[in-house]
Formats: C-alpha cells, structure tokens, sequence
C-alpha cells in the first residue's frame, strides 16, 4: 500500500513504531503529499496506522471539513450520517486493519471531491488520534476540435475547441513538424456551473504558414495531452491582385483629401462666424464704459461692506474683557500633530495615511455659559478649520464640519474662506486673515469670529449648544497654530 512512500517515510514509520512501543500509545500516519487522480477514477486515500498493542474497539472515521465521509465502529460500517454526496462509493479496507491499514478507498471521484480528508482513529483506553491527506482531482478533456473562424484579409483564423477539462491545460499550436506557431494568442477559459473548463484558442494563419496545423491541449497534473490536426487547402487562402492593393491606395488617399477638405471649410466657416458676432467699434465702447462702471460700483460697495463689518471699539472691548485662556487637550489630538499647551502643528515631513482620520484636537476648558474671547494666529497659507465643537460631535467618516454635526466654525481651503454652515458660505475678504477672534455669548447662543488686524466682522452662528462645547482646531495641511494669552489681547488694546 505504501509501496510510493521513500527511505524517509519508512524511516519515520520505524521512528514511530520504536515511540509507540515506548509510550504505549499509537501514532497515525498518511501519505505527505497530494494525492491526483482522474475523474471517474478510484482513489486510495492512504493512512497507517503504527501500535504495539492488539487493535480493540477500533473506531475509524473519515470526514471532509464538517461532513461524514465514512464511518466504522463497533466492528461494522456505520454510515447513517453519512454525506448523501459519497454513498456507495467508500469502503475501508476491514481485512487489513489487524496490519494497521486504515486506508479509505473512494470510488467514481468527482470535481467535488477535491479538498482536504481527515482520519480519526480511536482505540479503547487510548487518547484518539488523527492525520490529514490532500486529494486533487484532474479532469482529461475531450479531444480538441479545429475550425476555420472567420478569413482576416490576408490570412485565415482557425478556433481550436475542447471542455470537460479541469484545472486549466496549456495550449500550444504547432506545425506539422512539430514547430511551434510564433504569436499565439492567450486562450480563453470558461468554467461552467459544474466547474468544467471549455478551453478556446484562435490562431491567425496565411499561405506562408504552410497547410497542416496541430493544436495541443496538455493537463500538467496527469502528465497527459490531448491534440488534433486541421489541413487548410491552398485553395482555401484569400488571393488578392495587385490592381486591387492600387485601387485601395487611391481610394483612402481621396478618402483623406475630402476629410481635410472638410474640416478646413469647417473651420472657415466657424472663423466667419466668429467674426460675425463681434461688436462693432461703438458697441464695444459702450461695452467697455459699462465695464468700468461695474467696476467702480463693485469697489464702492466692497468698501461700504468694509465699513458695515467694521467692529466699534467699545464692543471690541467688552469681547476681550471675557478673553479667557486655556491650554490644548493633547488627550483628544490626532498623534499625527504636535501639540503643546498653547501651539498645534502638521509637520510638512509627515506622510499621512489616506485612511488617517481628521487631523483635529480640542481645548481643554468647556463652556456653558456666560461670554468668553481667545484669539488664534493662523497660517495664511495653508488650511484650517477654527471655532467650537461639542465634545460627543459626530466624527465617524469625517463627517461635514456643520453645526447639524457639532460644529461651529469657519474655514480656509489655501485659496478662499469658508463659513462651514448647512451650506458652506464664502467669506469674501481683500486680504489673507492671520490673527482671527473668537467670541461666545452662550445667553444668545451665538459663535462670532472677527479678523483682529481690521477690526471686522467676519461671520455669527446663532444655534443651540445642548451640551458644553470645546474650542476646537484642526489642520489640513502643514502649518500650525497658535493661542495668544489673554494678557496680551488686553496690552495691545490699550
């Protein structure tokens, strides 16, 4: 039975008998590797097993993952469990079992058989042992067949076909010599429900590739091939004359004259069209003139804005009177930023992962009522997000910075300034913002910011808090920024 095992094998057969005699136990042992075998075939799984004591209240039982293969006990097959998918085609060898062979034989083998076999071996007063043995199963398709496809102009196509095979062969054309054919084609696979391979393979040939063509299907695993032959007559190859290549050569040389004709005229027209709808010299005065006076009467009111977001000193004073100070809760900071009590940072020598979450941290101290004012010294170029957040906001998939999310804050994408409401506002602004306050007045629940350097109003959010809420700030790209003490907004006021 094990007549396919090598010196090593046998040498680890004796070890084992030699450990069995020593411990009073028994040891299992099956073929190491991958047992192949055809479909349709029968296929010996094979195990041994190596005791020193007489074989009593043997037990055998195969299974494949959570199904019953086979099953003995009790000095008969008991196989009322058994997976409806192997009845009748199991059998275990009873005559030899005395010899230790607990070998399971599995006939008319199916695709389906394919995977891993465990054999459980138990004996009376013995712990129960078991082993492993992988079975693969091949498939040999059918002959191949060969056909003319379709002609290719100078030439012909042939389609080699086969199924009914399993894994995957290797196809190969050649001529009658045996020479393989230069340029072959990936052939294509296609696996049916019951997991069988139809393999099809076209070649293009001409008259100067000869006439007989051999198509050869191999299976790697059983070390077998499958081919056929296709003669092409002579008479089966496209001639063409040499008046016929003439004619073609002037046929698309005239072909591509009248399209670029074509597309010049196009191209004219479209130019005189153009043209056409030009204003005249008077028409793009008035034009003109409008335009500047567009252009007076938007600067005018860019200044009337200017004025009309300006800040009045004695407000300005009441903000910073409730300037509090706080430091940076590095507790709630993403590892990626260096925090310190009064700075953030992004390091520009950082690489983020593109799964990182926001790169945000909170301040340490919660309001809930009364005013309060902090000041924060923000890079111009890069991009932030500034203002307050509740402590339980919404952070799973980096949700929109809005106040339906716990939110409250303002924004700079590099370029433009964000109210980051339901609906993002822009921030129109003449100049980059670098000092920005913040003021909160949690009687009115409003969230103001306002630029320090002009004094002026930059956006209100009026809402309900709920619950206590942090500053908060977060960094989109490298950069960093900073929190001023209160002291200091209170002497450069004065």
């Amino acid at each position: 039975m094990f007549s396919r095992m090598g010196p090593w094998a046998l040498s680890l057969i004796l070890l084992l008998r030699i450990h069995s005699a020593l411990t009073g136990e028994f040891q299992i042992s099956c073929w190491q590797y991958p047992i192949l075998v055809e479909i349709d075939t029968t296929a010996v799984l094979e195990c041994q097993l190596i005791l020193t004591v007489p074989v009593m209240d043997l037990e055998i039982r195969w299974t494949k993952g959570n199904a019953l293969i086979h099953l003995y006990r009790f000095g008969q097959d008991e196989n009322t469990g058994q997976d409806p998918r192997y009845k009748d085609r199991t059998q275990l060898f009873a005559s030899e079992f005395k010899k230790g062979n607990v070998s399971l034989k599995l006939t008319k083998v199916e695709l389906a058989d394919e995977g891993d076999y465990e054999c459980f071996v138990d004996l009376r007063n013995m712990e129960m042992e078991s082993a492993m043995v992988r079975l693969n199963v091949a498939s040999l398709g059918e002959m191949p067949s060969i056909n003319l496809a379709k002609y290719t102009g100078s030439g012909i196509q042939l389609l080699c076909e086969s199924q009914q095979w399993f894994p995957e062969p290797t196809v190969e054309w050649r001529y009658e010599d045996g020479k393989a054919l230069a340029q072959q084609s990936q052939p294509i696979m296609i696996k049916n429900p019951k997991s069988f391979i139809k393999v099809k393979s076209f070649i293009d040939v001409t008259s100067d590739s000869g006439n007989t063509f051999n198509c050869l299907l191999r299976s790697v695993g059983l070390n077998k091939t499958a081919s056929a032959l296709f003669y092409v007559p002579a008479e089966f190859y496209p001639k063409t004359s040499s008046w016929l290549y003439a004619f073609l050569l002037i046929f698309f040389t005239i072909l591509a004259l009248i399209v670029g004709l074509l597309l010049f005229f196009r191209k004219q027209q479209r130019h005189v069209r153009d043209l056409a709808k030009r204003p005249k010299t008077a028409a793009y005065s008035q034009e003109l003139k409008q335009n500047q006076e567009l252009t007076m009467k938007f600067e005018s009111l860019q200044a009337k804005l200017a004025n009309i977001r300006h800040i009045p000193e004695t407000a300005l004073k009441r903000m910073i009177d409730a300037a509090v100070d706080f430091t940076l809760d590095s507790d709630t900071a993403n590892p990626i930023l260096q925090v310190s009590s009064d700075t953030v940072s992004y390091p520009a020598e950082v690489n983020v992962p593109a799964d990182v979450s926001r790169l945000s941290v909170l301040g340490n101290k919660d309001f809930t009522s009364g005013k309060h004012f902090w000041v924060v010294e923000v890079n111009s170029q890069s991009a932030w997000d500034l203002g307050v957040a509740r402590k339980t906001m919404v952070r799973e998939g980096e949700p929109a910075l809005s106040p339906e999310n716990g939110y409250w804050t303002i924004g700079h994408d590099g370029r433009k300034y964000w109210a980051n409401d339901t609906s993002p506002l822009e921030i129109s602004l003449e100049k980059k913002v670098q000092k920005i306050g913040i003021y909160i007045n949690c009687h009115a629940r409003q969230v103001l910011f306002c630029d320090m350097a002009t004094h002026s109003h930059l956006h209100t959010f009026t809402g309900s808090f709920e619950e206590p809420i942090y500053p908060f700030f977060n960094l989109s790209q490298p950069g960093k920024m900073l929190i001023p003490s209160s002291n200091t907004l209170t002497h450069k006021l004065k």
